[in-house]
């Protein structure tokens, strides 16, 4: 691999990493607790074991997560009332705002990042991406075959 490609790599992975920690700060919020309020947005009403599945996180730090939350008027939790062995997890109308107002500073950081990057360069840069997904497909896929 020569330097060119060594360096689109380590940029592309620091562009990643600091944008991500640039919105945690730009929001206030960890990126795992914008996932679990953005994921009981989209589907509702969900269990404790849905929620770590879909976020692939250990059931303790579910349960933490919804108790802070819940604690701070952003959920509410009630027993599944068909099985009551199972806990289910909804927004609250405040979880709702804060989703609602975490969508708007997302737009808006999104806005501010492509500040001054012409929209043929930002199509190009998208082009380019769009061929690495592609060639990350086809490599799984021939990995699969290889099994």
């Amino acid at each position: 691999m020569d330097a060119l490609e060594d360096t689109f790599f380590q940029h592309l992975a620091s562009v990643c990493s600091e944008s991500r920690q640039a919105f945690d700060q730009h929001v206030g919020m960890s990126q795992l607790r914008r996932q679990l309020l953005t994921l009981l947005s989209e589907i509702g009403e969900l269990s404790h074991a849905a929620l770590q599945q879909q976020l692939a996180v250990d059931g303790a730090t579910i349960t933490r997560l919804v108790k802070q939350f819940e604690s701070e008027g952003v959920l509410s939790r009630r027993l599944d009332p068909q099985d009551n062995r199972y806990t289910l997890v909804s927004l609250t109308v405040s979880g709702q705002q804060i989703v609602a107002g975490l969508r708007a500073a997302h737009r808006l950081f999104q806005t501010q990042l492509l500040n001054g990057i012409p929209r043929e360069e930002q199509e190009m840069v998208l082009h380019v991406l769009e061929r690495l997904h592609a060639n990350i497909r086809a490599l799984q896929e021939e990995g699969q075959q290889q099994k």
